[in-house]
């Protein structure tokens, strides 16, 4: 009998261990790890997680924790420190990459990812230095080192947005402007509490009771299709420290349905550490407390702080 508690109590540890040792490789607000210094980060329609290092290599992670990864066959010579690609976007068929030094979006098909082809990047007959990039439905949006930001169609046409305009478009494909920023009796940059659509009329009016200290940045992240929410990236501060970072969902009658505190990101140079997924939870990217360079923390948050939408 005591064979048999005994051999029942070693296959309860066992077990117990691999259910702990798999929920570790799952991709949640614990965090991933990944060897590297992590450049960037993506979500793909069909659910996948992309990770970009500085080194070239890219990472797929699937739902379950399981990653893949791609060599990126760049065949030129990297000269400077500013070689690496600073932002990426995938969709189901393809990852697209940007960097400071290189006047194109360069595209890895992810079925056959023998080579990188090239779409450069002109306006008004001049090279852009691209800095950020999102997916749209017929093409993309780049941001650039001079902060403006292009539609580029397919055939890599640019076309101007308006000033102040976000790099991820709306659920109708259309861009969303920050009202003007301002300094303020401290000295410190703050945002109207107003997103405005295209036409300069009011997106969403921040309710000023939502937070503590003055806001002094926001970036749309994009379209939660399932969920039916726009979510926002909110940061504040009151003076040069105490910088707070929020995720907000908000539905179409701009009442904030959901609403997480997270932290700030620790890697340098990162262009965008945090990205909506396409399942309406976001994706970010810290680095290692002791070893920020070369190990990547990859999160996963879940925005279920409020009420749930009720919409329909």
């Amino acid at each position: 009998m005591k064979k048999i508690l005994f051999a029942s109590l070693i296959a309860f540890f066992i077990t117990s261990g691999q259910i702990m040792a798999d929920n570790s490789n799952k991709l949640n607000e614990t965090g991933l790890r990944i060897t590297g210094n992590c450049k960037a980060i993506a979500s793909s329609p069909d659910g996948y997680t992309y990770v970009l290092m500085k080194d070239k290599r890219l990472i797929r992670i699937d739902i379950d924790g399981e990653q893949k990864e791609f060599i990126l066959p760049f065949d030129k010579e990297t000269k400077t420190e500013d070689d690496y690609f600073c932002d990426m976007a995938v969709d189901t068929k393809a990852a697209y990459f940007i960097g400071y030094n290189y006047s194109s979006i360069l595209v890895l098909d992810l079925n056959n990812p023998k080579e990188l082809k090239s779409l450069p990047l002109t306006f008004e007959n001049k090279p852009i230095k691209p800095m950020m990039i999102s997916r749209i439905a017929n093409g993309w949006c780049i941001k650039d080192f001079d902060f403006r930001i292009f539609m580029v169609d397919s055939n890599g046409n640019l076309s101007l947005l308006p000033q102040n305009s976000n790099i991820n478009l709306d659920k109708d494909g259309k861009p969303l402007m920050l009202s003007n920023p301002f300094l303020n009796k401290d000295g410190i940059t703050e945002f109207p509490n107003k997103i405005l659509n295209e036409d300069n009329s009011i997106k969403w009016d921040i309710p000023e009771k939502e937070f503590d200290k003055p806001i002094t940045n926001i970036e749309y992240l994009g379209y939660a299709v399932d969920q039916k929410n726009d979510i926002y990236l909110i940061r504040t501060a009151k003076g040069e420290f105490n910088v707070e970072l929020f995720i907000v969902a908000v539905n179409s009658n701009k009442e904030i349905i959901a609403k997480k505190p997270i932290p700030t990101t620790n890697l340098d140079f990162m262009m965008r550490f945090c990205k909506l997924a396409s399942d309406g939870s976001i994706i970010a990217a810290y680095g290692d407390p002791e070893n920020p360079d070369n190990i990547a923390i990859i999160k996963k948050y879940e925005l279920k702080d409020k009420e749930p939408n009720k919409e329909g």
